[in-house]
């Protein structure tokens, strides 16, 4: 799958329910299995920065998948 930049601000505009449906539904694709519930707003905020480039963190990116997919 390959995501361009303008996929990616779309993403990030989505509201908190609809991102996180579309990263579940992304993830699924991949084989990971994350939770259905949505994480709270500041969790998803950090997931919007990673996207649109503003700090690329892999580890906090790695971290936060893990600590979802864990739930």
């Amino acid at each position: 799958m390959r995501i361009d930049r303008s996929q990616l601000e779309a993403l990030a505009a989505l509201p908190d329910d609809q991102l996180w449906a579309e990263v579940v539904k992304m993830a699924a694709t991949y084989g990971f299995s994350l939770p259905s519930v949505t994480p709270p707003h500041q969790e998803l905020e950090k997931l919007r920065e990673m996207a649109l480039g503003k700090r690329i963190n892999l580890s906090e990116a790695v971290r936060i998948l893990n600590q979802y997919k864990s739930k």
